[in-house]
């Protein structure tokens, strides 16, 4: 296994909860109602449900990382409704492919939610779901555990 990949797995672990948490606004006003909607991010499609509302100011957009001398890049976007947040990160690491194997070495508690078998991890308030689909790196980053579910499209 490649120590530089896993611990670039393992600092994208860090910033999605960084970057989930930076989200502070207060969406009160815009939440209302809707149906849910399918986004996609970097290839891979998610269900958002009926309000939950982006925060546009939050996007990653094909940010380009580098650890290790291994280069990725990163493509994410928060979703909040009241007080809970769900934070989406792909990172895609090119010719190095990231497979089960990859992502178990991160760590975590395997767990298989909506057929998608993965790695869950909590870290204070936050809960991480992490798995790798497309040869990607696909993390889920929220408040509520329970709403893990209603984001991942098998």
């Amino acid at each position: 296994m490649n120590k530089k990949i896993i611990l670039g797995l393992s600092l994208v672990l860090i910033a999605v909860m960084a970057f989930g948490s930076a989200s502070a606004f207060d969406l009160d006003s815009f939440l209302g109602g809707g149906e849910n909607q399918t986004v996609t991010i970097d290839g891979i499609d998610f269900n958002i449900p009926a309000g939950f509302k982006e925060d546009p100011k939050q996007a990653k957009v094909n940010q380009m990382n580098e650890i290790g001398g291994v280069t990725y890049t990163t493509n994410g976007k928060i979703f909040e409704k009241g007080s809970t947040y769900v934070a989406i990160l792909v990172a895609d690491y090119g010719k190095h492919k990231v497979t089960d194997d990859v992502v178990k070495n991160v760590g975590g508690t395997r767990k298989t939610i909506n057929n998608v078998s993965g790695y869950i991890s909590h870290d204070g308030d936050n809960t991480l779901f992490n798995y790798a689909k497309n040869d990607k790196l696909v993390i889920i980053s929220t408040t509520d555990e329970n709403v893990i579910s209603d984001f991942i499209i098998e």
